[in-house]
């Protein structure tokens, strides 16, 4: 199995896919449950993030000890309980947003695009901290 993450990063080291546009943003990277913790796929993300150009900080929860965005097992779409204080995707912004310089929390997953995108709003960090795919940042790039 050969996730995108690991394809975008072959093919930007084998020249494959022109970057034209450095990019010039500081970003903190999320590593998603499937892809990281239980597929152990944590470098070719950072790779590509190397290849951009982009200044990325690493969250304190990374890599095998990431914490999650809250979406996994269904509860996407469960509602959340009151006595909860605050949702995992919530204080996951929350950790991204303490970084200093950090602005963009990229991430290579669509429900942790879905759930980050959603706490920037519920935490009143919109148009303080922007949510990106990997491969929304590699297009840019282009």
């Amino acid at each position: 199995m050969c996730t995108y993450s690991e394809l975008l990063a072959g093919l930007i080291a084998a020249g494959k896919i022109p970057l034209r546009k450095p990019m010039d943003l500081a970003v903190t990277y999320h590593d998603p449950c499937y892809l990281g913790r239980y597929n152990g796929v944590f470098e070719p993300p950072r790779a590509v993030l190397r290849a951009l150009g982009v200044q990325c900080a690493e969250m304190p929860r990374n890599r095998g000890s990431a914490f999650c965005c809250g979406a996994g097992g269904g509860r996407i779409w469960m509602e959340d309980s009151v006595a909860q204080k605050e949702r995992p995707a919530e204080s996951r912004v929350r950790e991204a947003a303490s970084l200093p310089g950090v602005e963009t929390l990229v991430v290579a997953c669509p429900k942790d695009l879905v759930m980050f995108q959603d706490a920037v709003k519920t935490t009143g960090l919109e148009g303080r901290m922007a949510v990106m795919d990997l491969a929304e940042l590699v297009e840019e790039a282009m």
